[in-house]
């Protein structure tokens, strides 16, 4: 014969289940206190936003990696010429501490001072000029503002003796100096309108 307590126990099973302890009751209440609401949320949240991080930081990484060379390359390529030019003092007696260098088409041998006085980036302009021969041709040079004061510095203390000009590393004239160079020099040779317009062009930087 069902009874009522049978009727109750079938309605609903959880009132009338065996007594946990109260061991397990104290773990229970000690779970449901550290349990607070959203801790799942919050916890997933924090892994997606650290993710989220990760990702990013590899994104700008990358991105560097693949434009970084580029930016190398276009800020060298504003920064050198594809024609090196330089100015040097130099002494026609041997010097301890200087390189000795022939000069081009002659005999002559002078001593190279290592300083750059000048080089590229002290050039405002230069161009194709009319040398002393028919279809030869001269390179005119315009310094810089502060590429005239270091020339004229330099200089100053230097007449009677050679000053070296190089071109790709090269000394094609060394002039003995007759007065200061400050705001513009001429390189001298045998060019055709070709080459001349070569090296104008290849020491601009750009």
């Amino acid at each position: 014969m069902t009874t009522i307590n049978d009727l109750l126990r079938a309605a609903d099973p959880l009132r009338h289940e065996p007594d946990p302890g109260k061991e397990k009751r104290h773990r229970i209440r000690v779970a449901l206190a550290t349990a607070t609401p959203g801790t799942a949320a919050v916890s997933r949240s924090l892994a997606g936003g650290r993710l989220m991080l990760v990702a990013a930081v590899a994104l700008i990484v990358f991105t560097l990696a693949s434009v970084g060379p580029r930016l190398r390359l276009s800020g060298g390529a504003a920064l050198q010429a594809a024609v090196g030019f330089e100015v040097r003092l130099a002494e026609d007696h041997e010097t301890v501490g200087l390189r000795q260098v022939r000069i081009p088409g002659s005999d002559r041998v002078i001593y190279l001072h290592p300083e750059v006085i000048v080089a590229n980036m002290d050039i405002a302009k230069s161009r194709v000029v009319d040398g002393a021969k028919a279809s030869r041709f001269d390179i005119s040079i315009e310094f810089t503002a502060t590429g005239a004061q270091k020339m004229r510095q330099a200089t100053a203390g230097h007449v009677g003796q050679p000053v070296a000009i190089l071109i790709e590393g090269e000394v094609v004239m060394a002039p003995v100096l007759r007065s200061p160079i400050s705001t513009s020099a001429l390189i001298t040779g045998d060019y055709t309108r070709a080459e001349a317009e070569r090296i104008v062009n290849g020491m601009a930087i750009k």
